[in-house]
């Protein structure tokens, strides 16, 4: 949705001018603003514009995502009408800063978990357990903060809530997820689908092993995303063996454990074979 709604123009022009995406601390400086905008009436006057769109033109298809509509989407940062309804299966870290506010008269209880001191987002490990720090709930006119470095949250209500989200761009590579009942973690996500994207275009890539498509991963194989470098470095080797083996030589150093762990036991096994 563009910004043609004036409260939302005036929104994105605030949001332009105080958030840095070098920074995304800065986001924080943008809940006055978040507020005046929810308390604007331009949530519904939103939505009601999008059903309007959705009723008057077959072929209109908006922003729509699972439980989720997009009212602005930046470089960096993006506004939703978010509904939740019930519970995940398991806790979810958030990849993402963000705001988050009831409409109406619903109200949205939540439970906040702690990680731990020592976790590193990048390095999934099934020992990190949550630690419990309490709960609370933001009514109407409330705003949570959510501050995924530090905290996840555990999200209920009664009954189906429609929330204002003011979310940045995911500031951490994963999302990982957590045992309800044990509190340890049990898998780590992409946070983002194009890494995601990446690594399906990389296994995909080295399926074909045409000659043409060395070059590529050879490129992929220095991307700041740790699967990334993994999957374009493990389908190199359907193309050029000794290409692959250079990557592997230089995984041996990398910055992310696991990959210099598998990088060394790969040559391993690979000069055992020579």
């Amino acid at each position: 949705m563009h910004a043609s709604h004036p409260e939302l123009s005036h929104f994105v022009a605030r949001v332009e001018q105080s958030f840095d995406r070098e920074d995304p601390q800065s986001f924080w400086t943008l809940q006055d603003d978040f507020i005046a905008l929810l308390r604007s009436g331009f949530p519904a006057a939103a939505l009601n514009n999008e059903l309007a769109q959705l009723a008057q033109n077959p072929a209109y298809q908006g922003d729509w995502q699972t439980n989720q509509l997009v009212l602005h989407r930046a470089r960096g940062w993006a506004l939703a009408l978010w509904l939740y309804e019930r519970p995940r299966r398991y806790l979810h870290s958030t990849p993402y800063y963000g705001m988050l506010a009831p409409l109406g008269d619903d109200c949205l209880h939540y439970e906040v978990y702690e990680l731990p001191a020592d976790h590193r987002n990048e390095v999934f490990d099934p020992a990190q357990r949550l630690s419990p720090a309490g709960a609370g709930l933001v009514g109407p006119g409330g705003v949570l903060l959510l501050h995924s470095d530090r905290q996840v949250y555990d999200f209920r209500s009664a009954r189906p809530c429609v929330t204002l989200k003011f979310t940045t761009a995911a500031v951490q590579p994963m999302e990982w997820l957590f045992a309800r009942d044990t509190l340890y973690a049990v898998q780590a996500n992409d946070s983002t689908l194009d890494s995601t994207q990446l690594r399906v275009a990389a296994y995909t890539l080295g399926r074909l092993a045409h000659p043409s498509s060395r070059e590529p991963l050879e490129y992929l194989s220095r991307h700041a995303h740790h699967a990334v470098r993994w999957a374009a470095v493990r389908n190199l080797a359907q193309i050029d063996r000794e290409a692959a083996l250079a990557g592997l030589e230089r995984m041996s150093v990398d910055p992310h454990p696991h990959l210099r762990r598998a990088a060394a036991e790969t040559l391993r096994r690979a000069r055992r074979e020579v």
